[in-house]
């Protein structure tokens, strides 16, 4: 409220448990995608992994999600960090 984001209290917490909802979604999304894996698993289809392409599939689906800083390699984000925080 002190930043002027919010109007009210109820204005912070109706953004938290939206976010708190949103997260819930997404875990729940992540767990029926683990179960429909093992479910193929299971039933013997599974094919060759390719790691790149899982990551770059991940990276698009962070990317459309809005997590475009989550989408760069842990070692790139590192770096753009220590390299804002020298400049800073």
């Amino acid at each position: 409220m002190e930043s002027g984001q919010f109007e009210t209290e109820d204005d912070v917490f109706r953004e938290e448990i939206d976010a708190l909802k949103r997260r819930q979604r997404g875990l729940q999304e992540l767990r029926d995608m683990v179960r429909k894996a093992d479910e193929q698993i299971a039933a013997g289809r599974v094919g060759p992994f390719d790691a790149e392409h899982t990551k770059s599939a991940v990276r698009r689906r962070l990317g459309a999600h809005g997590n475009r800083d989550r989408c760069l390699p842990l070692d790139v984000r590192k770096s753009q960090n220590a390299t804002s925080r020298t400049s800073s």
